[in-house]
């Protein structure tokens, strides 16, 4: 499994979040300029992040933004490029993503849920 602090304090961006981020960019039409202004932050960062010289912020707020400005459906996925999302966690959501019912829908929620409790009561006790 992932530990979800690890690559928050990393200096390397993964290869598939970098991939991801330029080949949105190429299918919304966006600039470097344009997305890293949109964002919030300046092109020279973007620039960085996306040649792997810099690292991601240890907050998401960066990779939501970056999601939203480029159509990522679901956002999330860049939230899994990104290696934020703990592997015991990746079943639960894939559930959800493809869930065929409301039913069906619930109870992958319930399971992600009962996950992200479980692990909240680990780092409790550590």
């Amino acid at each position: 499994m992932i530990n979800p602090n690890m690559n928050r304090e990393s200096t390397q961006v993964p290869h598939g979040f970098r991939a991801l981020v330029k080949k949105r960019m190429e299918a919304v039409n966006l600039s470097l300029r344009t997305v890293a202004s949109e964002v919030g932050i300046s092109p020279a960062y973007l620039s960085r992040l996306l040649s792997g010289e810099r690292g991601l912020p240890s907050d998401d707020t960066l990779i939501w933004k970056l999601a939203e400005v480029l159509q990522i459906d679901p956002p999330e996925r860049l939230l899994v490029e990104a290696k934020r999302v703990p592997d015991i966690l990746l079943p639960a959501l894939l559930s959800a993503h493809q869930a065929a019912s409301k039913a069906d829908l619930k109870e992958a929620m319930k399971q992600l849920q009962a996950v992200i409790l479980n692990q909240r009561k680990k780092r409790g006790r550590q």
